[in-house]
């Protein structure tokens, strides 16, 4: 493989229409370096020779090169009861969700989504939290998704190296937590809550029946304001009566129109 030639301004506005379109992630001029690292490391990798004849290949690609280009070009960044809040609400205000949500008594069955649930910390904290404060007996299905099938497989490892962001009470970490040297593993106990898929927010929602609370924290802030709007649309329909959509501290519904009920910062609530 000769040596690549530098992104040009054309090229890089080929991947990022491509990015927004298929992902609805907005890659502003100042990614462009970052575009060029990615893209020539995966040129590399695959022995490819221009970056137009790497893009025509993911373009028409919906299997390997364009899951691995998909992998490196979105952003993975995620820990263990990351703003807690949230989780913190949901102690707090279990009854307050039970009583604005009367079909998950009525069920017997609480129906979560993590919709970018990375490697899958998220979607963990969400088991333990609820298998700790819910009343027993009631059954909790963890539905937790990802455009990336790498971390998707991180995911349903559920074997960590924990960091400084992870900041786990000792009682979660003793209970539901193995530690082998210095891997942390998942108990089965709360790996068997958690459904991970890999799926695209951009893609029409499948679900037949809809959540109790959706989780879509930190996602948002890449996409463009009009893939915002929508969807928000596409969630608050996948959301009961009562249901509750948790994004992130740094994401805001002000600029968007919405028919949620405003809960406090970052929770919303749908009440028609």
């Amino acid at each position: 493989m000769t040596e690549q030639k530098l992104l040009s301004q054309r090229q890089f506005e080929k991947f990022r229409e491509l990015v927004k379109k298929r992902l609805g992630i907005h890659l502003s001029d100042a990614k462009k370096d970052m575009v060029q690292s990615k893209v020539t490391k995966l040129m590399r990798d695959a022995g490819i020779s221009s970056y137009d004849e790497y893009y025509d290949l993911i373009y028409n690609s919906k299997n390997s090169l364009w899951s691995v280009f998909v992998d490196n070009i979105t952003i993975h960044k995620t820990n263990f009861f990351r703003e807690d809040n949230h989780f913190n609400f949901i102690r707090d205000k279990i009854d307050h969700i039970l009583k604005f949500n009367p079909r998950i008594l009525r069920n017997q069955e609480i129906r979560i989504w993590s919709s970018a649930c990375s490697t899958g910390d998220e979607a963990y904290t969400i088991a333990m939290v609820l298998k700790e404060y819910i009343p027993s007996g009631i059954n909790i299905k963890i539905l937790a998704t990802d455009v990336s099938s790498l971390v998707i497989q991180e995911a349903q490892n559920a074997e960590y190296i924990l960091d400084s962001g992870d900041v786990i009470n000792p009682y979660f970490l003793n209970k539901y937590f193995k530690k082998f040297s210095n891997i942390y593993k998942i108990t089965d106990e709360i790996k068997n809550l958690v459904t991970f898929r890999t799926f695209n927010l951009m893609d029409n929602f499948p679900f037949r029946n809809n959540f109790d609370i959706i989780f879509c924290r930190n996602v948002m802030i890449y996409f463009a304001s009009e893939t915002q709007a929508e969807l928000i649309k596409k969630f608050y329909n996948a959301l009961t009566r009562g249901g509750l959509l948790l994004i992130g501290h740094s994401e805001s519904l002000t600029q968007i129109q919405y028919k949620f009920k405003y809960v406090q910062p970052t929770i919303y609530m749908r009440i028609e």
